[in-house]
């Protein structure tokens, strides 16, 4: 289907075309006058690019009279990249679109003044009239599609930029960190003094949530995460709870920025801790609330030899005495108490534990006197109630 201009007759092009060179110099000038935006010095790549807007809108126009079987697909190009420039510039579209209108009035004003000379027909005026403002919405649309498509890959750029920010905010080396600091105002985050590293576990959804631009975020691959600025000076999770719905939500403990590496180390210590049943899974998983479970595992081999060298006279019985006397001995190590003390904790018979301490006596000897070999045996006991297996309760009690 024909657009306006090209249903007008094309000898009228070439008439038009002499006013073109002064027209676009009119309108360039009115618009430098009138938007605040271009009154710069129209030099360099951007000035460029306004005059050659200008100048092929008006010569695309007064070519699609002359032409309208010829195939402009390049032209559309020079007005989507107006478009890109303006959302470069960092400015919205209203400067660009008045410029486009103000444009089409100068140059309605100086074809009625050529109407006035060349005597055409008032019906072929309001023709040419209804094909400039159609024209001038075309370019308009245009700019807008490049306007659109820069924002896209300006947002895309900005989640690249953020999430190789949180990469290496996260890392332990200090090349990273340097880069980091480089970064951080290019991806826009600016740097806090602390910090907590959140780990996400998905546990229904799809989606992406939706959190506010001072947090880092990337939910990209098995660590999911989240950088939280400053923690403790505003309630963030009052913000964000809701919109993490979808996620299980394990909070590292809040650190000082050179030390994101620790709260991220932390945070998926206590996810996987979660994920084990070790640490109960209700969201959100704080840090701070599991502490001592999270220093006795932060090194399981260490503890597995602790274990292993401290427990060792336990190692020859069966798993329900092992677990008997684990338990037992770990009540005394805890309470220090007498039989009936530790029988209240342990829900059996005053004389079981009495039977079950001369066990514990012979098996460890002179390691309960030893306060340090004690302790060791108080941290062994608490580690493997951490690592083991829940056991299904036990129906009977040994006699004493």
């Amino acid at each position: 289907m024909r657009t306006t201009a090209e249903r007008l007759p094309r000898e009228l092009a070439t008439l038009i075309r002499p006013q073109l060179p002064p027209l676009a110099e009119e309108i360039i000038h009115t618009i430098r006058a009138t938007i605040p935006e271009y009154a710069k010095p129209l030099d360099g790549c951007y000035g460029q690019a306004i005059r050659l807007g200008v100048n092929q809108a008006l010569t695309q126009f007064v070519d699609r009279i002359a032409e309208p079987d010829r195939s402009r697909a390049d032209f559309a190009e020079v007005y989507r990249q107006l478009g890109r420039l303006e959302a470069s510039e960092g400015r919205s579209l209203d400067s660009l679109q008045k410029a486009y209108r103000l444009g089409t009035r100068v140059a309605w004003r100086h074809l009625i003044r050529f109407r006035q000379r060349s005597g055409l027909p008032t019906q072929m005026m309001w023709t040419l009239g209804e094909a400039t403002l159609a024209y001038a919405d075309e370019l308009i649309a245009l700019s807008v599609e490049g306007y659109a498509d820069m924002q896209a890959r300006s947002a895309q750029g900005l989640q690249r930029r953020r999430k190789r920010l949180v990469r290496l905010l996260l890392s332990e080396e200090d090349r990273d960190r340097a880069e980091a600091v480089e970064l951080a105002p290019v991806a826009r985050w600016p740097l806090p003094a602390q910090l907590c590293v959140v780990m996400l576990d998905r546990v229904s959804g799809d989606g992406v949530p939706e959190l506010p631009d001072d947090m880092l975020v990337d939910v990209q691959g098995a660590q999911a995460c989240v950088l939280v600025p400053d923690p403790d000076a505003a309630d963030w999770w009052a913000r964000c709870g809701a919109k993490l719905a979808d996620w299980r939500v394990v909070i590292g403990p809040t650190v000082a920025l050179t030390d994101s590496a620790k709260s991220f180390k932390h945070a998926q210590l206590a996810r996987d801790l979660v994920r084990r049943n070790t640490i109960d899974g209700t969201s959100p998983v704080r840090c701070v609330d599991h502490l001592s479970t999270l220093w006795l595992l932060t090194d399981e081999f260490l503890v597995e030899q602790l274990i292993r060298k401290r427990l060792a006279p336990l190692a020859p019985l069966t798993d329900k005495q092992h677990k008997r006397l684990g338990e037992t001995l770990l009540a005394w190590l805890e309470t220090r108490g007498g039989a009936p003390e530790i029988a209240a904790r342990l829900r059996v018979h005053p004389q079981t534990v009495r039977y079950r301490m001369r066990q514990v006596e012979r098996l460890f000897g002179d390691q309960l006197r030893c306060p340090d070999a004690r302790f060791e045996l108080e941290v062994a006991l608490r580690a493997a109630s951490l690592t083991e297996a829940p056991a299904p309760p036990v129906q009977e009690e040994e006699a004493g």
